[in-house]
């Protein structure tokens, strides 16, 4: 069984390599810079308004590289940045305009990339995987 675990953890590894060179190529024909924008960009869209520290909770990313992507993408005019109103302690960010388009953008190539990428699976098959995947990544955030 711990052959097969191994192997499990090899072949994340693998399939986050492929996804990251497939990834890549999708966020630099829109002009962003890293998926780790699309990430962000993709979070900010899906929650809202949302303040830096939720995000990089969300993203797992840590607080020095949050800070820089996110003013890259603040000079890039694809986010804002503003004082939470009910704790002006708090930086909270939303997208623009500008940010709306470019995520829109992503969204042609993403579900071709998506379609062909899993149309070895049935949807009940997608689904499964996909709670399984959130599962995973639940129990080694609490790790």
């Amino acid at each position: 069984m711990e052959n097969i675990k191994t192997n499990i953890t090899l072949d994340f590894l693998r399939v986050s390599n492929l996804l990251c060179r497939y990834g890549a190529k999708m966020v630099a024909d829109v002009g962003l810079t890293s998926i780790q924008q699309w990430v962000i960009l993709r979070t900010i869209i899906e929650k809202g308004d949302i303040s830096i520290g939720e995000l990089k909770e969300e993203t797992l990313v840590t607080k020095q590289n949050m800070t820089g992507m996110i003013n890259r993408l603040q000079q890039a005019n694809l986010v804002t940045l503003f004082s939470d109103p009910e704790d002006k302690r708090r930086t909270r960010v939303r997208v623009t305009e500008e940010g709306q388009q470019v995520y829109q953008q992503l969204s042609s190539s993403r579900n071709e990339f998506n379609s062909k990428s899993y149309s070895i699976y049935n949807e009940q098959e997608i689904i499964v995987l996909s709670n399984l995947l959130s599962r995973l990544v639940d129990h080694l955030k609490e790790s």
